[in-house]
């Protein structure tokens, strides 16, 4: 478990670029850190947050707790829905394509592939009317991804 200064040198990537670094937030991402385990990039994904760290590819979403008569959902806190060990993956691309749901309306699917030792894992950064993952935002991911692994 580590605090938010392990998140000192972290790049913080597509609509994160200018998001406030909230050191609470930052720690509850820490929690799900192993002790010398670095945080290289953040990046906001639809639904969630991908963390990029010298060994792992965490997918984190919030966890929600209902309490009481009316379903009031209570935030716990993150949780790690996808995990993805950095070794594993041998190529990243992203996909920008046009999606048409079942009632006609037309939204831009912004994607992430990975090809992994396991096969093809697909992340959904944003769904809208416009992509939110710049070029210069997916190469700095890429090269983080695909850069040297941890020994």
């Amino acid at each position: 478990m580590q605090d938010a200064d392990a998140f000192d040198g972290v790049v913080f990537l597509g609509t994160a670029r200018t998001a406030k670094r909230d050191p609470y937030r930052l720690s509850l991402f820490g929690a799900h850190l192993e002790s010398d385990e670095r945080p290289l990039v953040i990046l906001p994904v639809l639904g969630g947050t991908l963390l990029v760290t010298d060994r792992r590819l965490l997918e984190l979403r919030a966890h929600l707790e209902v309490h009481g008569a009316w379903n009031v959902k209570e935030f716990q806190g993150y949780m790690i829905q996808r995990s993805i060990d950095r070794e594993s993956v041998h190529g990243i691309e992203h996909t920008v394509q046009l999606a048409v749901d079942s009632v006609g309306n037309r939204r831009i699917e912004d994607r992430l592939l990975l090809t992994t030792a396991s096969g093809l894992e697909d992340i959904l950064v944003s769904r809208g009317p416009d992509p939110t993952l710049p070029d210069a935002d997916f190469a700095v991911l890429r090269d983080a991804v695909l850069g040297r692994q941890a020994k």
